[in-house]
C-alpha cells in the first residue's frame, strides 16, 4: 500500500466528508451509537481543518482514503478521566479517525494511528491519546494491538462516555 499521509487543505473537504458519512452509516449499521446523526458534523471537519489538525491518508493516485484529526492542544474531556493516564506531560489526541469503504481492511486505520505517533514525536509529546466508545470494535481490538493501554473512562457530555487509551512514544 503506497499511501501518503499530509495536512489536509480545505481542497479535501468533500473527500473527507463522504469518508465521514460512509463510516457514520456503518457505524450505524453495525450498532454503534459512537456518531451519530448530529456528529461528527461538516462544522467538527470545517474546525480540524481551520485549527491544522486534519490529516489525510492519500492513495497512489492521490484519492482520499483515510481522515483523522490529531490536535496537539489538550482534549478537555480528558482532564476529568475516571482511571488514571500514563504520562503526565503533553500529548497529541486522535478524534474522528474514519477510513473510505473500499480501504477498509488495509491497514489505512493502524497506519494513521502510527503516523499519529510520528506527528506526536516531532512535537515533543510524551503520549498519544484517544478515546472510543464500548461498542466501537475495530477501535477496540486495534489500540490494544497497537501498544496502546486502556486507561480509565472520559465524558461527553450528552453523547456519552468513551473509553480513554494512551501510549507512551
Amino acid at each position: 500500500m503506497g499511501t501518503v499521509f499530509r495536512k489536509a487543505t480545505n481542497g479535501d473537504f468533500e473527500a473527507v466528508w463522504q469518508i465521514m458519512a460512509d463510516a457514520k452509516r456503518l457505524m450505524a449499521a453495525r450498532g454503534s451509537s459512537q456518531w451519530t446523526a448530529g456528529y461528527p458534523a461538516q462544522a467538527d471537519i470545517e474546525s480540524d481543518l481551520r485549527a491544522g489538525c486534519a490529516y489525510v491518508a492519500c492513495d497512489d493516485g492521490g484519492r482520499t482514503v483515510g481522515y483523522a484529526c490529531i490536535a496537539e492542544s489538550p482534549e478537555p474531556a480528558y482532564g476529568a478521566i475516571e482511571g488514571r493516564w500514563l504520562a503526565a506531560g503533553p500529548y497529541v489526541t486522535v478524534h474522528r479517525l474514519a477510513v473510505a469503504a473500499a480501504w477498509r481492511g488495509r491497514g489505512v486505520a493502524r497506519a494513521l494511528m502510527a503516523w499519529a505517533e510520528g506527528v506526536g514525536r516531532a512535537c515533543g509529546a510524551a503520549s498519544v491519546r484517544v478515546d472510543t466508545n464500548h461498542d466501537n470494535a475495530a477501535m477496540l481490538r486495534l489500540l490494544p494491538a497497537m501498544g496502546y493501554a486502556r486507561c480509565g473512562t472520559v465524558s461527553y457530555g450528552p453523547r456519552g462516555e468513551r473509553i480513554a487509551f494512551e501510549k507512551l512514544l
